[in-house]
Order: C-alpha cells, then sequence, then structure tokens
C-alpha cells in the first residue's frame, strides 16, 4: 500500500517549512481524483492567483494606509472619514509568499492612483499607495494552510485516505458528502452542492419520503451501466464503481437513501466532467430529475 496522500498533505500542512504552494499542488491533485465540486475551484484560484472580478475570501481583505507621496516630505497619510481603507489580496499563494520574503522592512505596498490637492497655492497630482504589513499576508497564508489542515482531517475522521493517489468508489462518495459539509462551514472557499433528496431513507414501498422512486433510481442505474462504455476514458472506471455501488445499495430491501442521494450526487459530477455529450449530458440530466 502506498502513502495517503490525503495524510501526505496533512503532514505538510501542519510543516511552516514546507511551502505552501507545494501543498496547494498537492492537494489539487487529491481533490481532483475525489472527483470533488468546489474546492478544486478554491485550490485552483489560490495557486493561481484570483482575477478582477472574482469575490475575494474575507481573509484576503487586509486593512492599510493611504499614503501620498509628497517631493519635500517623502510618504505622508491620507485621512479618510469613517473606516480604515482596505487592499485586496489577488496574487497567487507563490507570489505572496515571495514578497514576504522580500518584505524586510515588515510592510509591503500596492501603487494606487493619484491624487489631486492644494497644495502651495495650487492643484498638484501626487502618486499614492496603499501599505499594510507584511503580518496581514502572513495571517491569509495561515487561514489557507488551516482550511487545507481542517480539510484533509476531516477526510481521514470520515475514512477517506485512498491508497497513494487512487480512492476507492466508497471514499469518493463520503469525500464528496464531507466536503459539503466542509464548504456549508467556509463559505469562502466554494459553493456547497445542493444534493437535494440525499438525506433520504427510501422505504421498502419503492418511494422515499422526498419522493425518490426506487423503481426509477435501478432503471435509471441500469440504463447508465449499459452506457458507460461510451463515456470518455478520464471517467469511465470512476463511473462503473460508483454505479455498482449504488445498483447494489438501492437493490436491497431497505436501501440507505442517503448513500444513494450521496452517489448519485457523484455520478452527476462526473457526467459533467465527461463534457457534453449527449450520453453524459442525458445522465446529468437523469441525476437532475431523481434528485428535484
Amino acid at each position: 500500500m502506498h502513502q495517503s496522500i490525503i495524510l501526505k498533505v496533512q503532514a505538510e500542512a501542519q510543516d511552516r517549512n514546507v511551502p505552501l504552494a507545494s501543498i496547494l499542488s498537492r492537494a489539487r491533485i487529491a481533490a481532483r481524483r475525489l472527483s470533488l465540486p468546489g474546492v478544486p475551484d478554491w485550490l485552483e484560484k489560490e495557486t493561481d492567483g484570483y482575477g478582477a472580478d472574482d469575490e475575494l475570501p474575507p481573509y484576503r481583505i487586509v486593512e492599510c494606509w493611504h499614503e501620498f507621496r509628497n517631493p519635500m516630505r517623502g510618504w505622508c497619510p491620507i485621512v479618510h472619514e469613517g473606516a480604515q481603507p482596505v487592499v485586496g489580496l489577488f496574487q497567487s499563494v507563490y507570489e505572496l509568499e515571495e514578497l514576504l520574503h522580500g518584505a524586510s522592512s515588515g510592510y509591503l505596498t500596492a501603487a494606487r492612483g493619484p491624487v489631486r490637492m492644494d497644495a502651495y497655492g495650487s492643484a498638484l497630482t501626487f502618486p499614492t499607495r496603499y501599505r499594510f504589513t507584511s503580518m496581514e499576508v502572513s495571517r491569509a497564508l495561515g487561514m489557507v494552510r488551516r482550511l487545507i489542515l481542517d480539510w484533509t482531517i476531516a477526510l481521514e475522521s470520515a475514512g477517506v485516505l485512498g491508497d497513494g493517489t487512487m480512492f476507492t468508489a466508497s471514499e469518493r462518495t463520503e469525500a464528496y458528502s464531507v466536503t459539503q459539509n466542509f464548504i456549508a462551514q467556509n463559505q469562502s472557499i466554494g459553493v456547497a452542492g445542493n444534493v437535494s433528496g440525499g438525506t433520504n431513507t427510501i422505504a421498502a414501498n419503492q418511494t422515499s419520503d422526498g419522493g425518490m422512486d426506487v423503481r426509477k433510481v435501478r432503471d435509471f442505474l441500469a440504463e447508465t451501466s449499459g452506457l458507460i462504455a461510451h463515456l470518455p476514458s478520464a471517467v469511465r472506471d470512476e463511473m462503473r464503481e460508483v454505479v455498482a455501488e449504488a445498483q447494489a445499495e438501492a437493490g436491497k430491501a431497505n436501501p440507505d437513501g442517503k448513500k444513494v442521494g450521496k452517489a448519485l450526487a457523484v455520478i452527476k459530477d462526473l457526467g459533467m466532467r465527461a463534457g457534453g455529450g449527449v450520453i453524459a449530458s442525458g445522465i446529468v440530466s437523469g441525476v437532475g430529475v431523481l434528485l428535484s
């Protein structure tokens, strides 16, 4: 058995000597292998940086001082009425770590637009900047490290470890549920998926309290099983495992609706990863109907 990538990421997240950029790279591999929505997007933004139109997580918005450069006195403060100005950290984790290494003074700056002021009897234009402590950046990076650590601890507690970078169908299904709960508790890292009907217990009378029809679920899984061979190879094996697991649960006299619902959610995600083909789109649509 190979070393668990989950435990590897967890150990590195606790080691301040391991660059956060390296931890993010390994965490992205784990998230992709587990077919998880939400978390990979957050990890990629932390790795590659946030776009100008992206909503920044709260920990990437830091308080600062607004200053203008007086040619006679150097940098001078600009007094703002009300709240202290803030600056957004859009850079990648790698860039932020590099900026920290070069912040020997304990401060970092970000250029801002010029301001016009009345000085020396006339209106003059002065360059301005935002200045903030390097500790603010350290806190932001520390929050990313802590979130990754908490996520891997939650996965470990649920028994999601994997063999190296390989995970079983049951581990992927459990990881989906764990991650959705984790995202719900940490809104800044993604949008929690809506797994409608996933917590229902499917009764033996073929209908769950939430309206999930067992017979329709079984028919859908049987049809999907016959179409797997036509899906892209990148998702084929994973889809086969998850469908087989869902069929085993749905075929019981008293199926566990929660397990079936989570498996269907993973099947939908795999269908979305398979691209916009007719078969993949049909699978995604079929799951949507069952979970509506």
